[in-house]
């Protein structure tokens, strides 16, 4: 189905059977001068009401997610890190692990790229924390809205070192490239070349991912729907960039806000309003039939 005729959303059905709804944040959920909707926090409270499960679903980490909803009482469920690890009521639902040869690999060609002048860094996820070599004010302000709980270490292979030992109990999960500069070009270099083996991914201007192969929002939605027990025709998903197909891909009602990429238009069913007119309250509000 084109995603064309449905617009305007208004056009659509009323009382559908929705169960979970699963929102990308940035360009999706959040206005671009990333504060949450005004409504935001009523707009939980009926959902709750209407036992539908909401989860931000982010490249951000589950500890960041947790932050941004602390207004919620009740337990929250979160897809993280693109995918790579899912929380239900504080309960791992799914997580992956990477390969530490890759990730030692990886680690090695971002220091290459920076000893030649690139202003970036890595961030090494892992489940418990993130790690960073990279200390300076000016990188740790650029990530810390998005990872939390983050470590500055001497040398992230030592803590690889840490984790095989049983020293130090995390995993790593993704990779996570910041360039100050567009992040294509380091990218290309330093994560690129798995993308035959891993999962590789744009997910902005300045960030690019890795992870295991087949580890995507897509598979964090399916992981849900299994373990809740429903099936993409009760799901509703929003998105704007292109680590958010997959993602559309796993839900009968997948939504492409007006402002999203072309590709993600394509890839999507619906289009929803904009980020910053509150597309995703408006179109949900309008499935459920909440006047």
């Amino acid at each position: 189905m084109s995603a064309s005729p449905a617009f305007p959303y208004d056009s659509l059905p009323r009382d559908v059977d929705i169960r979970l709804v699963a929102v990308d944040m940035d360009g999706t959920l959040l206005h671009d001068d990333k504060s949450m909707p005004e409504q935001m926090w009523s707009f939980l409270r009926e959902l709750s009401e209407r036992n539908v499960i909401f989860t931000p679903s982010s490249g951000r980490q589950c500890w960041t997610l947790l932050d941004m909803f602390e207004r919620v009482r009740e337990p929250m469920t979160v897809i993280a890190e693109n995918g790579a690890i899912v929380l239900r009521d504080g309960a791992e639902v799914s997580s992956a692990a990477m390969d530490h040869a890759t990730v030692r690999e990886v680690i090695r060609r971002v220091r290459e790229c920076v000893a030649t002048g690139v202003n970036a860094g890595l961030m090494m996820c892992g489940k418990v924390s993130g790690y960073v070599e990279r200390g300076d004010d000016e990188f740790i302000r650029s990530c810390i809205p998005y990872y939390h709980r983050t470590r500055i270490v001497t040398d992230q292979c030592e803590i690889l070192d840490r984790m095989e030992s049983g020293d130090l109990d995390d995993d790593v999960i993704k990779l996570a490239v910041f360039c100050f500069d567009a992040v294509i070009p380091i990218a290309q270099i330093a994560l690129q070349p798995f993308a035959d083996t891993h999962q590789y991914a744009i997910s902005g201007h300045n960030w690019a991912d890795l992870q295991m192969k087949g580890v995507d929002k897509g598979s964090a939605v399916r992981a849900l729907q299994q373990h809740l027990g429903i099936g993409p025709e009760h799901t509703l998903v929003f998105g704007d960039f292109h680590n958010d197909i997959s993602m559309l891909q796993a839900a009968h009602w997948s939504f492409a806000m007006a402002n999203a990429h072309p590709d993600v238009i394509d890839a999507a069913r619906f289009i929803a309003p904009s980020n910053n007119e509150d597309g995703v309250l408006r179109v949900t509000r309008h499935l459920l039939g909440i006047d």
